[in-house]
């Protein structure tokens, strides 16, 4: 079958994979929802600005269209990039599939665990994800700003990949070595044979991160400059340990420095190691980098706080784990998306929460 890729969903990531696959010679087509975005595309195309290396700006002008110009496609999908955001993932994939190949691939390049919902509607062996470990921030139409990431911020892993790609529930194989193969000619990707373990270890990254930065309206290295927002990351990481625990996927170390039971230590009062790493970490972190969720924020948009804190308190709840921290916080984003200023006092109102 001829090759057809689409990247659906045209944000700060899938920006950058659509530009560089297409510019590497790839047969892409974008779907872009979010009209702004998809105009400033169709006008101008993308701009990829790397703020880290002093290279010159990336310019790459993908064909772009909208959801309902999928007639426009030259022939069914063999490899579906979903790039929208979580609670968009079942909307978008139903949108999608009377287009997609009756092989054809679907890769989940989200966070959260988008393949537990993807696989019961297209099969587990034609469900690849891509874990993404860089960092980017788009903020205006059209632009996407390449930053330092805080899960590349680690001070003992320095030789992370740009994504690391499984296939759902299987060891690794020829699917998952096709899509690294694509996912190259963007960032170096690494295949591995436990996807669902990257998935958690992501997730455990941005139910600390995401989250607090949603709350209290900063960006990643003055949030982890902060030693209020620092107590409540290691409250909420605590909360993700066990649960993750308790869905059998251990996590023996969290942003590659900290063991569970340091994280379970600091949550208790008994060590500063991992307070003292954050603290750190965030000298290694771009001052401009922002999470996914607080460019939500900024830009007046929904959260994807429901597949972060949230999903961890509802699969803690299945399990008859507390989880009064992520439940907390995910209150006070979506009070934060009803109209409450992001702001660093939302920290203690977080704690005030649990203590109630």
């Amino acid at each position: 079958m001829t090759e057809n890729i689409v990247i659906y969903g045209a944000g700060a990531i899938g920006s950058q994979i659509a530009g560089r696959m297409y510019g590497a010679g790839h047969p892409v087509t974008v779907i872009e929802p979010w009209e702004p975005q998809r105009r400033a595309m169709q006008q101008s195309g993308i701009t990829i600005h790397n703020e880290m290396d002093g290279r010159p700006d990336e310019h790459y002008t993908p064909p772009v269209i909208s959801p309902n110009e999928l007639s426009k496609l030259d022939g069914p999908i063999s490899t579906l990039l979903l790039c929208v955001k979580s609670y968009d993932t079942l909307g978008s994939l139903n949108i999608a599939l009377p287009h997609l190949a009756s092989d054809g691939l679907v890769v989940s390049m989200q966070n959260s665990l988008n393949e537990e919902w993807i696989a019961p509607i297209i099969g587990t062996e034609r469900t690849v994800g891509g874990v993404i470990l860089i960092n980017a921030v788009l903020l205006e139409p059209g632009h996407v700003t390449l930053t330092s990431s805080v899960s590349r911020a680690s001070s003992t892993q320095r030789d992370l990949p740009g994504v690391y790609v499984g296939e759902y529930l299987a060891p690794v194989g020829e699917k998952a070595r096709h899509v690294a193969s694509l996912i190259n000619s963007v960032w170096p990707a690494l295949t591995v044979d436990d996807l669902m373990h990257e998935r958690w270890s992501k997730l455990a990254s941005n139910t600390m991160m995401n989250t607090v930065s949603a709350i209290s309206g900063l960006r990643s290295s003055l949030a982890l400059r902060s030693p209020d927002v620092r107590r409540l990351i290691v409250a909420i990481a605590a909360e993700t340990v066990r649960v993750s625990a308790a869905e059998k996927h251990p996590l023996q170390t969290l942003m590659g420095d900290y063991s569970a039971d340091d994280i379970f230590a600091a949550a208790e009062g008994r060590s500063t190691v991992v307070d003292e790493g954050l603290t750190k970490r965030a000298a290694l972190v771009s001052e401009s980098a922002t999470t996914s969720m607080l460019q939500d924020v900024l830009r007046g948009r929904k959260t994807e706080v429901d597949y972060f804190t949230g999903l961890i308190a509802a699969k803690g709840a299945t399990h008859g784990i507390e989880t009064p921290f992520c439940n907390a916080a995910t209150e006070i984003v979506h009070r934060v998306e009803a109209g409450l200023a992001a702001s660093t006092e939302n920290i203690a109102d977080v704690f005030r929460l649990v203590n109630d």
